[in-house]
């Protein structure tokens, strides 16, 4: 897909995501979460787009004896909002070198992604701390914490992400990010919308952890089992949603994001190991799960269960309190509902 494709379906995700929410989206919430991926997708293979051309103009000119003064300043203008702190320096130290060398070093150049580094727990670039912090500052976005953690409730999650939107939608304009398809968006553009939708993230982060207290999902078809694991949870103080389903489950781990999901494997509508695949992918990689299951297996079986990078435990039925309540103390660091 070129450039332009991807900004095409980028711009008409923007417009959505700042218009009506659509009405097969439960909440605002599942809406926002669900925008904010797929952009965050289209945004990363736009911004290698948009590098893999600016570093071939420039080796177009390192090749015709062009790569002048001049030259050099503006693709260091552009490089730099498109490419790690350590990226940038590593190629501006080295556009001093040989005409082979620096072409090296262009290829295997990757493009930065905020959204990501929003994403890390320790480790993250200054440079994209000062860019995130400075977009949520701009999006007005810790006064929205503060009046949700004045009030929490549903309604009041779903006023914050709506004025969050419309706060996005508002910056945009502000600082000439482009919303028409025949404009081009600039490296410049591209790091303020890449600081957008981190913010966005931070802002979803930063609301969850205002509510107090740690959401578990239970994932079960037989009802008194559910019965059974709601009044463990809530007994250690965490709060509860259930999912009947594979595909309910789906659908509240997307628009929820809870912070530990137990899981049986033998569900109707869609089976535990297609939930298992399916939650591996996008925002709720990193939820940990917790397998509870009647069913018992082999040795083999359950070790490879267990090497899935979202799995944390397998537990069989009947489950013992004190050890999901151990369990759940460590995966959730013992914070409970405050």
């Amino acid at each position: 897909m070129s450039r332009m494709e991807h900004q095409v379906r980028f711009i008409a995700m923007l417009r959505e995501f700042t218009g009506k929410v659509p009405a097969v989206y439960a909440s605002q919430k599942e809406f926002f979460i669900n925008s904010l991926r797929r952009m965050s997708e289209h945004l990363v293979d736009l911004k290698l787009e948009t590098l893999r051309e600016t570093c071939g103009n420039f080796a177009a000119k390192l090749d015709k004896g062009t790569a002048g003064g001049q030259a050099i300043i503006e693709f260091k203008e552009q490089l730099e909002k498109l490419v790690s702190d350590g990226d940038f320096a590593l190629i501006s130290g080295s556009l001093i070198g040989s005409k082979e060398l620096v072409k090296k070093r262009l290829s295997v150049l990757a493009p930065l992604s905020l959204v990501d580094e929003e994403k890390k727990e320790r480790g993250r670039s200054p440079e994209a701390e000062r860019q995130i912090k400075g977009a949520y500052g701009r999006l007005n976005f810790p006064s929205l914490v503060r009046e949700f953690g004045a009030s929490p409730g549903d309604r009041a999650l779903d006023a914050a992400l709506a004025k969050a939107r419309a706060e996005v939608a508002e910056y945009c304009c502000l600082y000439h990010i482009p919303l028409d398809e025949n404009d081009t968006f600039s490296p410049f553009s591209l790091l303020s919308v890449d600081a957008v939708l981190a913010a966005c993230c931070r802002l979803l982060e930063d609301i969850r952890k205002s509510r107090g207290g740690k959401l578990v999902l239970i994932v079960d078809d037989d009802e008194s089992i559910i019965e059974l694991l709601d009044f463990l949870v809530r007994k250690e103080g965490y709060k509860v949603e259930k999912a009947a389903d594979g595909e309910e489950a789906l659908k509240k781990a997307r628009a929820l994001h809870p912070d530990l999901i137990l899981l049986d494997l033998m569900l109707p509508k869609y089976g535990g190991y297609e939930v298992l695949r399916e939650l591996q992918a996008g925002d709720t990689a990193d939820i940990p799960i917790v397998i509870v299951t009647g069913r018992c297996s082999d040795r083999s079986t359950t070790e490879m269960i267990k090497r899935e990078s979202n799995i944390k435990e397998l537990l069989e039925k009947p489950i013992k309190q004190h050890v999901l309540s151990s369990l759940m103390s460590t995966l959730l660091k013992g914070q409970g509902a405050k």
